[in-house]
């Protein structure tokens, strides 16, 4: 009796201590929290934080991860109320292009998050949150968009006249990382990072270990736009000197190190037709006088408000003319550094003094340039919209706390 009862208690502490360990975790499965009457669990943070750590998130991660989800929640109301509604083709297609924007098939991409834990059900609402509402931008803010001026155009065009391209000459290393042994890849490029001082040598460690397709060109990648490099990249890169290796960088379960082989800057260009331009002759006054004339002309808002302006002096000294840039001769240089309805002084070689005003330079660009840049300008007053948009959605959303 006393043996059956001995084997009865302990059975009875086991039972207890598995009862108490049980209510002392948080149930996954319950709500955390709801996002205008709509429920978040537990466990949906849960999947969030580990997908944003296979990113290669820090920080703060689970106060990210409720944020995303909160946002998400107000992506998908928001789509719902205006009636907008996703296929499965549309979001398996977007969920391709996600994966191949990591350089994986979609499948390869769902056998990493599901060994990190994350579950393709989970990806697949991300995707969709996500693509409900860039079509929600789409719909509703598109049509206010479609016509955008041509000075908006010509605009932009010139910024791209006057600004340069940065270039940079890289080759790369790519290591995968072992789930089984996630600090094996860490050591690995961070050794490579201290250790490798030349190209060859650099070259002749990532035929043997780089994971990347340019392997088999020791690590090249060529010369690149650093524009068009991936923001996770961009900075180190910028950090790191012609004949230098870069600090590794995480993307997802791969480390990236690169050598950095030059660095070189090209201008870009736009041609012009003609140069539309008005000239004021000031000889005869002095230093201070034509100092005070050109702080008084650079209120003219147009090269109309500078005519008026000119009308106080002799007609002849004021000219307006529209001539093809290889004809402006010594005014070519200084109108060279003028924006539109800009004024500066000029003194040619014969002594004489100018107050010159660029009116307008009259561009020739292919259209296909000019669509693109189009195209460019109507995407970013869709994204300002729409995150103007969403911040509105935010502030009014009613988040409780479970």
């Amino acid at each position: 009796m006393t043996t059956r009862l001995f084997t009865f208690i302990i059975l009875l502490l086991v039972f207890v201590a598995k009862l108490n360990f049980a209510y002392g975790q948080p149930n996954l499965f319950a709500t955390a929290f709801t996002v205008n009457g709509a429920a978040v669990s537990n466990y949906e943070i849960d999947q969030k934080v580990r997908y944003l750590r296979f990113l290669g998130e820090g920080g703060n991660i689970k106060s990210k991860a409720e944020e995303e989800l909160i946002q998400e929640k107000l992506y998908i109301q928001e789509t719902e109320r205006v009636g907008i509604d996703l296929t499965p083709k549309q979001i398996h297609t977007a969920a391709t292009d996600f994966a191949e924007s990591r350089n994986n098939s979609l499948n390869g991409f769902l056998n990493q998050l599901g060994r990190s834990g994350v579950n393709k059900e989970s990806f697949f609402g991300y995707i969709e949150a996500q693509l409900a509402w860039t079509e929600f931008a789409r719909s509703v803010f598109g049509p206010t968009i479609r016509d955008l001026p041509v000075p908006d155009v010509d605009e932009k065009l010139l910024l791209e006249y006057r600004t340069t391209t940065n270039l940079v000459n890289l080759l790369e290393i790519v290591i995968v990382i072992d789930e089984n042994n996630p600090d094996q890849a860490e050591q690995i490029a961070q050794e490579i990072y201290r250790s490798i001082r030349t190209p060859e040598d650099f070259s002749l460690t990532a035929r043997n270990y780089s994971a990347s397709s340019t392997r088999n060109e020791g690590g090249a990648v060529g010369w690149l736009n650093i524009d068009n490099v991936s923001s996770s990249f961009r900075n180190v890169i910028n950090r790191t000197s012609s004949g230098r290796v870069s600090e590794p960088v995480r993307v997802d379960n791969l480390y990236y190190v690169f050598f950095v082989l030059g660095k070189r800057t090209e201008s870009s260009s736009v041609d012009f037709v003609s140069i539309d331009y008005a000239t004021l002759k000031v000889d005869g006054f002095g230093a201070d006088q034509v100092s005070s004339l050109q702080a008084t002309a650079n209120r003219s808002q147009n090269c109309e408000d500078f005519s008026e302006f000119s009308a106080q002096f002799n007609a002849e000294n004021f000219a307006r003319q529209t001539v093809e840039r290889a004809d402006l001769g010594a005014f070519a240089d200084p109108l060279s550094e003028l924006d539109n309805n800009e004024v500066t002084r000029v003194e040619l070689d014969d002594g004489s003094n100018y107050l010159v005003m660029l009116c307008k330079r009259n561009l020739v660009v292919d259209e296909e340039v000019r669509e693109r840049i189009l195209n460019n300008l109507r995407n970013r007053k869709l994204d300002d919209m729409s995150r103007n948009h969403y911040s509105k959605l935010r502030a009014a959303a009613i988040v409780r706390r479970k």
